[in-house]
């Protein structure tokens, strides 16, 4: 689920995404290389040291996503579903009525959601071993180029955890957050791009340049990512640079500080600037076509 602006996020919910997967990444070890962590927890891991003070907040996300390979397997030794069953984790429906595994803790459901890609196809789902991923291109690109990173938190029992992630590279993470918001127009995808372009631990030239190696590659989110650049970053009044400002610093609101108005105005502009680095690398790599 995606809520319309950073104040909108319980910073309480925002942390117990995060011990998710600290809590099943040990259990599901069997199938850790045809696995990989995509959606709104990447750049936690790829966007470098967060304890000095920056422009932005830091990305935040109710869910953990977890890209999967169509034909991963433990080789019949295991059951991923028990794997997260015994950890706590049940099958559920998500509000826009897709499979997922959630665990209750207390008052909230913390989900978990499998994706996988199944070129031809575009959307549905699609049984990973014995459990259901939700079909979504670019997972397969994002498997294979992953960083691996080495990570510690606490678990949902909130037990110190040390754990080897395979976790989603910036230009897959760039391909698939732009064919997101393309697809759903929601001011957390804008927002997520922009600040992983800024803040891209190897520079946001290196960003740029591994976006564009993605183009080169096929990776199958790259088309309507290309559209979406395309169709919603030309200016500051388009709907991405205008959708970002939405989520952070929030709504326009009448007779609110002039501040805060300079401070949305400047960030429609940087993502403005982030989209064009974007369409000139393609241009210079000959990645658009």
């Amino acid at each position: 689920m995606k809520l319309g602006a950073y104040a909108d996020y319980d910073s309480r919910k925002v942390a117990l995404a995060e011990s998710a997967l600290f809590t099943i990444w040990p259990n599901l070890e069997p199938w850790h290389d045809d696995l990989v962590l995509v959606g709104g927890l990447v750049p936690r891991y790829i966007c470098g040291d967060t304890s000095t003070p920056r422009q932005l907040p830091r990305p935040v996300t109710l869910d953990a996503d977890i890209g999967i390979a169509l034909g991963a397997s433990a080789g019949g030794m295991s059951s991923m579903q028990f794997a997260l069953l015994e950890k706590g984790f049940h099958k559920a429906t998500s509000p826009e009525g897709l499979i997922r595994y959630e665990k209750e803790v207390g008052d909230y459901s913390v989900p978990v959601d499998f994706l996988t890609d199944a070129p031809p196809h575009t959307q549905g789902s699609a049984t990973v071993d014995d459990i259901v991923a939700s079909v979504l291109p670019g997972i397969n690109r994002a498997l294979k180029t992953a960083r691996t990173v080495k990570v510690s938190g606490a678990d949902l029992a909130g037990t110190r955890q040390t754990a080897t992630l395979r976790v989603c590279e910036v230009g897959s993470f760039l391909a698939l957050k732009l064919r997101a918001f393309f697809h759903r127009e929601q001011p957390k995808d804008a927002f997520d791009i922009l600040y992983t372009l800024l803040h891209y631990d190897r520079g946001p030239a290196a960003a740029v340049a591994a976006f564009a190696d993605e183009a080169r590659a096929e990776n199958t989110a790259c088309p309507d990512a290309l559209l979406c650049l395309q169709r919603h970053f030309d200016s500051e009044a388009s709907l991405g640079p205008s959708k970002a400002a939405q989520f952070f610093p929030g709504p326009a609101t009448p007779g609110e500080p002039a501040d805060l108005r300079f401070q949305r105005l400047q960030i429609q502009q940087e993502m403005v600037n982030a989209a064009r680095l974007l369409k000139a690398g393609l241009s210079s790599t000959g990645g658009h076509r």
